[in-house]
């Protein structure tokens, strides 16, 4: 069942760029476990998660994250992590020494630093391979990457913009897989931004689907899916 304070509150969120409404009087509350944002392109799903970052301002509304003021609280952002979408890894430096060098950005000492990195290369499946550079791994290994950088500060709360991009069908299941693994055996609790019904279906406990900046549907998956 939900905890009573979500751990993310959306009030009445309005984002306009110009002329363009990203988001338009979007409210929503997300719990413990693992949540889906299911949308096409320009649906809002990603500047919904910016706005609970603190890298976007919304026009109008209130984001919480944690009970904080998602733009006003700095201090909140060291309990959340993001695996952006994009490609953001550098190239030259091994996986190792980029993870050790977030957690110590994150404000952990060197040693421990070396550890957290260690720890989440363990977990996701790539200790072995730590120590080449980056630039000369797979898509599904450098998708990897970016989410052991989101998980190395042991957050309390990650967002996973489109995770499984780039990815053929085995390495799909095999990230969905760890995402699961993830809130499992360490109680993170996730936010998972897909355009894929199956991803979200196979993944996630609760949906909320985005149709051209408003909310379309908030609920739990299983009733979503017997219900379209």
């Amino acid at each position: 069942m939900p905890s009573a304070a979500p751990l993310l509150e959306a009030e009445r969120l309005t984002k306009r760029y110009g002329k363009v409404v990203a988001l338009d009087d979007v409210s929503f509350a997300i719990h413990d476990g693992i949540t889906g944002i299911l949308g096409e392109n320009g649906a809002g799903k990603s500047t919904s998660m910016k706005i609970f970052l603190g890298l976007v301002r919304a026009t109008s509304g209130r984001a919480t994250v944690m009970g904080e003021d998602a733009s006003a609280n700095v201090g909140v952002r060291a309990r959340i992590g993001y695996m952006p979408e994009h490609d953001c890894l550098p190239s030259q430096v091994s996986a190792a020494e980029f993870l050790t060098h977030m957690a110590q950005v994150s404000g952990l000492p060197p040693s421990a630093a070396r550890t957290r990195a260690a720890d989440t290369l363990r977990h996701t499946g790539l200790f072995e391979e730590r120590y080449p550079a980056i630039g000369g791994y797979s898509s599904g290994m450098k998708q990897r990457v970016k989410l052991c950088q989101a998980l190395v500060h042991d957050p309390a709360f990650v967002f996973l913009d489109e995770p499984t991009a780039g990815l053929d069908p085995m390495g799909r299941e095999e990230m969905l897989t760890l995402i699961r693994k993830t809130h499992r055996e360490f109680g993170i609790s996730v936010l998972l931004s897909s355009h894929l019904m199956a991803d979200v279906e196979r993944t996630c406990d609760r949906i909320i689907v985005m149709q051209g900046g408003r909310l379309a549907h908030a609920g739990e998956v299983g009733h979503f899916t017997r219900e379209t």
